[in-house]
């Protein structure tokens, strides 16, 4: 086949769809514009645009709903209508067409992807007419369908653990969301990464239900093979070319390592917030020690980084006439359409690859292989330590309020029948409540790097303040039911053992995250927002 070139249409909803698409494209040494590589800072975008248009054979126009709603997409087929350009329509989504792209060449990629890249190597080669592209139906490949079906049996699996009320909340509408292109991995990797310690959990509360105990344990040795199965189903490349960007963990567009070992010095200007001073300090510092000049005029700058986050989500530099890289370190709302059409440079995860970053610096093109992504969706994406305290904070307050339903089904009604029911029910609604609060703000600031709670050691002290409300209110139960309880026995009760869960799960995180938080010190006290002045 003759190299062609192509112009690439497409909704940012269907980027890991276009990151597939482009790379197999490329890897058959096709010529590919794509907004986001091609895009060159300090440029007219329009022009740009527009000139890639003119230098296309074909426009791919990638159909979804998304796209056939932007009014980007619809300004660039025109276009592409007005040259006489070839338009190939590429089905992401089956949906209603305007009329002057009905009938328009298709090829329909909504079952397997690499199954319909040869045919869409052969519409090009040998364009066959056929009907006008479906504009309704329903179509997906094997890896949907067995997905969808291995969440089917993930949540049969779950059903003994349903009483830490999250994984049924995260679990329950997985299949759902499977076939919808609606997962939110972040979330659901935590329910799946969390089922076999809830079932593990489970088996305590079981132990007062001897018929139960075959089940749960079959479930929670069962959940060890399942959970990664269905994790790594999700995490794949084909569920992620399936999904939209919030369903998978960004990557990097083509994964570069830079050959150079004396870079030429590059002047360059950072666009920071003041609470971002820290990720900024350390960005200067790497590029510095390649001698690359820091000045603090724009002006006199070759290259300028706008570091973006909740605290920064626009910039006041002109990419149409400066060389901007805008650079993520936070996830955050960005609507200024000036830079949001151009790569990014994804520090979300934490500063890595600052080297590659100072090397390649005179060499933009390879700098952003190394480094870029397509401009950001709605993915969840953190430092792995961040992640790591999400989890455990979330933990805790599943737990919290969750250990109420086993403790009241086993010892119900001694509950009710205690003396002092009125003042049992009162500490215990105060502490759960307090509990519940403070990790509600702890999670805020944690995850948003905003608050009067967002900073290392008000996250100490506060995880340590509901260690310690969690122990004086285990402390209250057991005295006040299951010692009395187990008065009235005459062998081992182990009804209301369950209430361990939350000081165990605290003590057994606690000391972990604390080997963690050592281990990945920089990430996390960078994390946090500066406070000086």
């Amino acid at each position: 086949m003759a190299k062609l070139s192509f112009f690439l249409s497409y909704s940012r909803q269907e980027s890991p769809f276009v990151d597939a698409l482009l790379d197999v494209l490329e890897d058959n040494e096709h010529s590919v514009w794509v907004d986001y590589k091609k895009l060159t800072p300090g440029r007219p975008w329009l022009n740009q645009i527009l000139a890639g248009i003119d230098a296309a054979d074909i426009m791919l126009l990638v159909v979804s709903k998304s796209s056939m709603a932007s009014s980007n997409v619809a300004d660039e087929y025109k276009y592409a209508l007005e040259k006489k350009k070839r338009i190939l329509l590429v089905l992401f989504e089956a949906v209603p067409l305007p009329i002057e792209l009905q009938t328009c060449e298709w090829v329909d990629f909504r079952s397997p992807f690499k199954q319909h890249y040869g045919k869409l190597i052969a519409q090009i080669e040998h364009p066959e007419e056929k009907q006008n592209a479906p504009q309704k139906g329903f179509k997906a490949p094997a890896i949907v369908w067995a997905s969808f079906f291995i969440s089917l049996i993930a949540i049969l699996l779950s059903m003994p653990s349903w009483w830490t009320l999250y994984v049924p909340i995260l679990l329950l509408p997985l299949p759902i969301q499977i076939l919808t292109r609606d997962v939110n991995y972040y979330r659901v990797r935590f329910a799946l990464l969390t089922l076999p310690v809830a079932l593990f959990f489970s088996l305590f509360f079981f132990l007062s239900y001897p018929t139960f105990q075959t089940i749960n344990l079959i479930c929670s040795f069962s959940s060890l093979l399942i959970s990664p199965v269905l994790l790594f189903q999700l995490s794949s490349k084909e569920m992620r070319v399936w999904g939209r960007p919030a369903s998978s963990a960004p990557k990097f567009t083509n994964p570069y390592k830079p050959d150079v070992e004396d870079p030429e010095p590059i002047p360059f200007f950072i666009e920071y917030a003041r609470e971002d001073k820290k990720y900024a300090d350390a960005l200067i510092q790497q590029l510095t020690q390649h001698k690359h000049p820091h000045v603090t005029d724009v002006e006199k700058a070759k290259v300028s980084f706008s570091l973006m986050s909740r605290y920064k989500n626009t910039t006041l530099i002109d990419p149409e006439k400066h060389i901007l890289y805008p650079v993520i370190i936070q996830n955050t709302q960005v609507d200024d359409r000036r830079i949001q059409r151009i790569q990014w440079i994804d520090f979300r995860r934490g500063l890595r690859n600052m080297d590659s970053l100072a090397l390649l610096l005179p060499r933009p093109m390879k700098m952003l292989e190394a480094l870029g992504i397509a401009p950001i969706g709605r993915q969840e994406v953190y430092p792995r330590i961040i992640q790591m305290l999400d989890y455990y904070l979330s933990l805790l307050g599943f737990f919290s309020l969750s250990v109420w339903i086993p403790l009241w089904m086993e010892v119900g009604n001694e509950i009710l029948q205690y003396s002092g029911f009125g003042i049992f029910v009162a500490i215990n609604f105060v502490s759960t409540s307090v509990i519940l609060t403070l990790i509600f703000f702890s999670r805020r600031a944690l995850l948003n790097r905003q608050g009067q709670l967002a900073s290392l050691w008000d996250l100490f002290w506060t995880t340590t303040l509901i260690g310690m409300i969690g122990l004086f209110q285990t402390t209250y139960i057991i005295n006040a039911i299951l010692i009395p309880l187990q008065k009235l026995e005459t062998g081992v009760d182990m009804r209301g053992t369950t209430i361990l869960f939350l000081p165990i799960s605290f003590s057994i995180g606690f000391v972990l995250i604390i080997f963690v938080c050592l281990w990945n010190w920089r990430d996390l006290t960078r994390w946090f927002p500066y406070q000086g002045k």
